[in-house]
């Protein structure tokens, strides 16, 4: 289900950088933000997390997962810095962090699952998906599986991510 604060807040956020087509640049739109973004291989299962301490903004991935999960988290990322105040967690100072991991995948917690939302909208804007799929099927693509793949390689995300947001967005049932 599509919740349309979350999709107006990250087409605002879209809309501040100017971006109006796919692939949307993520990461610049990060740094844009005064986020700092810091890559390194992690053992485990953590995607990436977002880090707030007063001073500065990170998000942190984990360069062992895809590209394009890379990218998501970004966006998952830069959902919970618009969205969420974070979960304070003490080191040898005040930091505020939000983890991307299984359990945010998985979608049982409400902070994870409006992340996640804005994420999707973030990455594979309403409007421009719309439009991706008009142009698609008047080419003639009109299997899922190939308008699926088509779209993910155009909006750099994964087949996963774009055939949830087609569901999402009313186009596959």
């Amino acid at each position: 289900m599509i919740n349309p604060d979350i999709e107006q807040r990250a087409e605002a956020l879209l809309a501040r950088h100017g971006v109006n087509r796919a692939p949307v640049p993520v990461e610049q739109i990060a740094q844009a933000e005064q986020v700092q973004v810091v890559r390194s291989p992690a053992a485990g299962q953590e995607s990436g997390f977002l880090m707030r301490d007063g001073r500065r903004i990170l998000i942190g991935l984990n360069t062992n997962e895809h590209p394009r999960r890379q990218r998501f988290t970004i966006a998952h990322e830069l959902g919970h810095l618009q969205l969420h105040k974070g979960r304070p967690l003490i080191v040898d100072h005040a930091v505020r962090i939000n983890n991307r991991n299984q359990t945010s995948s998985a979608a049982s917690d409400n902070e994870e699952m409006e992340a996640n939302a804005f994420a999707a909208a973030l990455l594979m804007p309403s409007a421009l998906v719309e439009a991706a799929v008009w142009r698609e099927q008047e080419l003639g693509i009109n299997t899922r599986e190939q308008l699926t793949d088509n779209l993910a390689a155009e909006f750099d995300v994964s087949k996963e991510a774009m055939s949830w947001r087609l569901i999402n967005l009313g186009v596959f049932s």
